[in-house]
């Protein structure tokens, strides 16, 4: 975890981790099996699956997709408002 005291520089190695030990990994798996499980129990009641229903799985999939490639592809630091958890963005100005 970074200090925000003492914020990286461009000198400093980033540490890598798993993808699995990545809470927005985590995060977006756990968005889209919420969102996909109501989905799937109506179209199980019904007893079909409609365009519509099909349409709604492909969006839920492409944004876990896409929350997922974010964060692999993800380098900069990242600063928080004032008042919100986590660094400043004064705590990177020189």
């Amino acid at each position: 975890m970074m200090n925000p005291s003492n914020p990286p520089n461009s000198s400093d190695k980033i540490e890598a981790k798993s993808i699995f030990a990545s809470r927005t990994f985590w995060g977006a798996i756990l968005a889209g099996v919420a969102s996909l499980v109501p989905l799937s129990v109506n179209s199980i009641k019904e007893g079909e699956i409609t365009i519509d229903d099909v349409g709604q799985a492909v969006l839920i999939l492409c944004g876990v997709g896409t929350a997922i490639v974010g964060r692999v592809d993800a380098q900069a630091q990242i600063y928080t408002p004032n008042g919100l958890p986590g660094p400043n963005k004064s705590d990177f100005e020189k």
